[in-house]
């Protein structure tokens, strides 16, 4: 079957550089000269005025605007995807149930949100969910085993469509008459005076948390490691200490009996929420809204079919 491409040559080469992380890569991936995607990505840059990727001996990284184009174009994708599927020349029609892998933090409320939402648009569909850790996810990915994951990482992520990818900040979890729950921001100095509860030491959460330690040449002693988000709350609600949550744009809620203060360190910008699929893949139109409704969970100012400011800005293919 003929693949229909709508999206311009440019932003084509610039999102197989940004999943690729080379020209080299992404010019075998696509059969095409590699200064063929050089001129696109010189193109691009020269027409926004500033640079998509910072270029060092480990191959090519994106900046922050280079952050944004990729969103818009992952967007421009999966509209296309849709349109395609639905003037018949897209994915073949596949089953109804959409099998998803998420780490416990979109697991507990963000994924299951979008599930009930995508039902009521399409009753007949049906979930399976793997809440599996942050590299388990990706891999189930890779193999093919999962439509989609909803995950963390600290990096690039090779063998993966990267469908969407943003930063939340870190919470400290605390009752509301812990010493702390006053504050707008508190730092890690701070909380290591206090008994800690920690995800276990293969999370990125905690990864990030024992290098932000680090860097400031603290020692975090947890009084509890958790494989789970449930206890950790439990042992925070009763007042006893501290636990962590990143926000993924839920937002405190009062019936949680927390107070979240957020985290004030660098660090945790290193680390992306990222809905991740196949690369290869077909996708049906229900996995194209299922995706929708995640990415407009993760970025209210997302909506569909709404033209970009920066498709003005574009230089011909």
């Amino acid at each position: 079957m003929t693949v229909v491409q709508l999206l311009p040559t440019h932003l084509q080469y610039f999102a197989e550089v940004a999943r690729t992380g080379s020209v080299t890569e992404a010019a075998g991936a696509l059969r095409v000269a590699p200064s063929a995607i050089s001129r696109q990505i010189a193109k691009l840059e020269a027409a926004f005025g500033v640079p998509l990727f910072t270029r060092h001996a480990r191959g090519m990284a994106l900046t922050p605007a280079g952050e944004s184009l990729l969103a818009y174009t992952r967007r421009a994708e999966i509209e296309t995807g849709a349109l395609l599927a639905s003037l018949g020349s897209g994915a073949s029609p596949r089953s109804q149930q959409i099998v998803v892998a998420a780490t416990e933090g979109f697991a507990h409320r963000l994924v299951p949100a979008a599930m009930a939402q995508l039902r009521r648009f399409h009753p007949r569909a049906s979930f399976t969910l793997h809440v599996v850790s942050s590299d388990e996810a990706t891999r189930m990915v890779v193999e093919g085993s999962v439509d989609i994951a909803a995950t963390y990482s600290l990096g690039h992520a090779d063998g993966v469509r990267v469908e969407h990818t943003s930063t939340w900040p870190l919470f400290a979890v605390v009752s509301p008459d812990h010493p702390l729950a006053g504050r707008p921001t508190v730092t890690l100095g701070e909380l290591a005076h206090h008994p800690l509860a920690l995800a276990m030491r293969d999370t990125s959460q905690r990864q990030l948390l024992d290098s932000a330690a680090r860097s400031e040449g603290l020692a975090l002693r947890p009084v509890l490691e958790c494989s789970r988000v449930a206890p950790i709350y439990e042992f925070a609600r009763s007042g006893e200490g501290v636990g962590f949550i990143s926000e993924l744009g839920a937002g405190p809620r009062p019936e949680d009996g927390l107070v979240h203060v957020r985290v004030d360190h660098y660090v945790f910008g290193q680390r992306s929420a990222q809905l991740q699929t196949p690369v290869g893949r077909p996708q049906a139109p229900l996995l194209l809204d299922f995706l929708r409704l995640l990415i407009v969970e993760l970025d209210p100012d997302y909506v569909p079919e709404r033209a970009s400011s920066l498709t003005r800005q574009l230089p011909p293919a």
